[in-house]
């Protein structure tokens, strides 16, 4: 391979990398079935391993989404062709959606699924430095086009990465331009390209992977037929886990709940972009999870664009830190504590809601002030 091709392999992959850590949650996930370790949740009832009723047994509220929120009225008085751009943000930090959506088969254009998972990606261009900011799948805001507020995942479905990115933009006072979507099938695969990853894992967690691997067999295994899964231990510690548990890893949250499940894939995401810039690979490995990645993967972000904010990473000093085993990734979640509670809408959707309007400008100016260092209030 020609050193120009090894190069753009390298910047290329890079790039893709910051949109590994995004494991879709399947919309109502929780609606029919629901593990949480060795119990498992059926329209709203604690089942045993028996197929016993649990009486007694507190399902938390976060877990008893049962109702979609269906009232999709538009509103004709707004332009559907903006992206609602905060002009007074400084331009020396890029903003990148990325997006894991419920498509469970290598086509990823195949069905217009909710954004279950939304990370804003935070590039400074000057220091190469990279924020992460977790969106909970649940939070009930204004969708843009829409007279009624939804659940944030519902933009996606509606109007594809470009209404995900301007109902960001709308509620947050954002900039985003850029967006990349990847599905379960796809992380699975990049993850198994890489020879699995390692993880830290509480007991709790090592059982209900098992559980939901065993109960639910996942129609998105790429393994092949004579592949024998070991289960995961149930104990406290690291252990190795491939694509299949890696995804199940960074969907729980029956055993917490989803803002425990966004660190999940924060942290899931760090450990691949650790795992590649530590692991010595070679140009044709790189180049080759680059071709494992893009299938699974859309954006409209172009190879040039790609490039150069893989250059600008790669300047940051990443794989020093790497080597040195420093964090490279600074994380971030909204909607932050003691801001939001649990709602109930006229339709009887749980949703995750502003306590008040003070409570989301709150939101607003510590976003801002976690990217920037300040907050920009838009015109």
């Amino acid at each position: 391979m020609q050193l120009t091709k090894k190069l753009t392999a390298l910047l290329l992959a890079l790039t893709m990398l910051l949109s590994l850590g995004l494991p879709a949650a399947a919309e109502d996930e929780f609606s029919d079935e629901v593990d949480m370790g060795e119990i498992v949740i059926v329209d709203g009832v604690a089942i045993n391993e028996d197929g016993e009723e649990v009486t007694g047994f507190e399902i938390p509220d976060e877990l008893m989404e049962t109702v979609e929120i269906l009232d999709a009225e538009i509103d004709d008085t707004v332009d559907v062709g903006s992206l609602e751009i905060n002009p007074n943000l400084p331009d020396n930090v890029v903003n990148i959606l990325l997006i894991g959506i419920d498509s469970r088969t290598a086509d990823i254009d195949g069905s217009n699924q909710h954004g279950d998972v939304q990370i804003i990606v935070s590039i400074n261009k000057d220091t190469g430095e990279i924020k992460l900011t977790s969106i909970l799948r649940d939070l009930y805001v204004t969708i843009p086009g829409y007279k009624s507020k939804n659940r944030i995942n519902v933009a996606y479905s509606r109007g594809g990465g470009e209404l995900a990115m301007r109902t960001i933009n709308h509620n947050f006072e954002l900039n985003i331009e850029h967006y990349i979507v990847i599905n379960f099938f796809g992380l699975a695969s990049i993850i198994d390209s890489l020879g699995g990853i390692d993880i830290h894992l509480t007991r709790q967690e090592a059982g209900a992977i098992n559980t939901y691997i065993r109960k639910h067999p996942p129609a998105y295994d790429n393994q092949d037929d004579d592949y024998v899964r070991v289960p995961l231990e149930k104990v406290d510690g690291v252990q190795h886990l491939d694509g299949i548990q890696a995804v199940m890893y960074a969907r729980l949250r029956s055993i917490d709940n989803d803002f425990a499940r966004t660190a999940r894939q924060r942290n899931l995401l760090e450990l691949l972009l650790k795992k590649v810039t530590q692991g010595g690979m070679d140009f044709d490995k790189l180049f080759a999870l680059l071709e494992t990645c893009l299938p699974y993967a859309k954006t409209n972000m172009s190879l040039a664009d790609m490039g150069s904010l893989a250059m600008l990473v790669l300047n940051s000093g990443l794989l020093d830190r790497a080597a040195a085993g420093e964090p490279l990734l600074v994380q971030n979640r909204l909607p932050l504590d003691g801001t939001w509670k649990y709602d109930t809408t006229d339709s009887g959707a749980s949703v995750v809601a502003f306590r008040t309007s003070k409570r989301l400008r709150e939101n607003v100016e510590a976003l801002h002030v976690f990217i920037y260092g300040e907050y920009y209030p838009a015109d």
